[in-house]
């Protein structure tokens, strides 16, 4: 992407700058300027380009509908490149919050997000934020909200679907060695103790990892049945399928976290992913009204399929609901607005129900699905009732 820091007033003409407002009381149809922080540069690169997608839809989506927010004010993207670096993200969002944006949406990374975090507390701007480790929304941060559902969730789910749905008992873990992986993967030790279980082997890969292969072995030969795989980035999920193929593992289940069902990833797999499962967010095909109208007009826009739970979907969801929550209170007044969004309750987005719980947990049910031919189907959803 060229795109690494600008400001854009969608619906006007596209590149167009913007000076900082000064910081008073805007009024009638002067712009809500939003923060969005993705990874535009670097290994995660793709995540950010598929968010910057999800924030320009969403913009010229609430600015083309009567009122925008309220009293006619349009949404206003102020974006800068998190790159994949935990300190430069940091210091992106500094820069950000000094462009007198009002709230803030993504990042994805855990990691990321976990490092922001001192920053975001102090700030006490809504943070609209995607990643799904535990940690993060127990990190003492009233502002910060979830726009997916917790590995709390989806791990379980998948335990549950292995041991319970497949009859499978040794279980093996793959897992990225940062936040969200270490997340990921302690969530599943600690759901398979629910069914008095170990896993048979640990296996974590650090960032830039090529040759997945020793840790691959190692969980063949501890005698796994499964593998509960956790990655973040879509282009290690179609590298590990890819080698999990050639070394004909295929008779050892394969369950992967959301990045592993990436259509980018699965399209880049081919046929080295048929066959697997992987956790959604979710799958296309079992749609709501507003997913429906989300993903056809996505499609006429931008000519792909949108990454409805890891990229453009829960982008989208994150600046409708603040939108949204502007329109009902009337105000962008920080400290409100995360009042009212901690009372969101059966808001519909294209990720299903939005109900908030006491931690600014926002979404709490995903899906299990089967990959076929780069494409997947449902299997099974996993809801849990707020």
């Amino acid at each position: 992407m060229s795109v690494t820091r600008r400001t854009i007033l969608a619906g006007a003409a596209a590149g167009t700058a913007t000076l900082a407002f000064p910081n008073v009381v805007l009024g009638k149809g002067e712009p809500i300027r939003v923060g969005t922080i993705p990874p535009i540069t670097g290994p995660q690169a793709l995540n950010g380009e598929e968010e910057v997608e999800g924030a320009q839809y969403a913009a010229e989506e609430i600015n083309s509908r009567p009122g925008k927010c309220f009293d006619d004010r349009p949404i206003e993207l102020v974006i800068e490149d998190a790159t994949s670096d935990n300190q430069a993200a940091v210091g992106a969002l500094n820069k950000l919050l000094g462009e007198n944006v009002v709230a803030v949406v993504q990042p994805v990374l855990s990691t990321q997000i976990q490092a922001m975090a001192p920053v975001m507390q102090k700030a006490g701007l809504p943070w609209m934020t995607g990643g799904t480790a535990v940690k993060n929304t127990q990190l003492g941060l009233r502002n910060l909200f979830r726009c997916r559902a917790s590995d709390a969730i989806t791990a379980h789910g998948l335990v549950d679907f292995a041991v319970k749905e497949k009859g499978l008992k040794k279980i093996g873990i793959l897992h990225a060695s940062e936040a969200f992986g270490v997340g990921g993967a302690d969530q599943v030790e600690t759901a398979l103790k629910t069914y008095n279980l170990k896993a048979v082997a640990r296996e974590g890969f650090p960032a830039n990892t090529k040759d997945f292969t020793p840790e691959l072995l190692k969980i063949k030969s501890a005698g796994a049945e499964a593998i509960i795989a956790y990655v973040q980035n879509p282009s290690d999920s179609a590298v590990i399928l890819d080698q999990y193929k050639s070394l004909n593992l295929t008779s050892i289940a394969f369950i992967g976290s959301p990045a592993v069902g990436n259509p980018t990833a699965l399209n880049t797999a081919k046929t080295a992913a048929d066959g697997i499962y992987v956790a959604q967010d979710f799958i296309i095909g079992f749609n709501s009204n507003v997913a429906t109208k989300f993903i056809t007009n996505f499609y006429r826009k931008y000519h792909k399929q949108p990454d409805v739970g890891t990229g453009q979907g829960w982008t989208r969801d994150a600046f409708l609901l603040l939108a949204d929550t502007y329109k009902r209170i009337g105000t962008t007044d920080p400290a409100k607005t995360v009042e009212a969004l901690h009372q969101t309750k059966h808001w519909e987005g294209v990720l299903g129900d939005f109900t908030c719980d006491t931690e600014g947990n926002l979404v709490h049910n995903m899906s299990i699905g089967l990959v076929k031919s780069s494409k997947v189907s449902l299997v099974k959803t996993v809801k849990v009732t707020v």
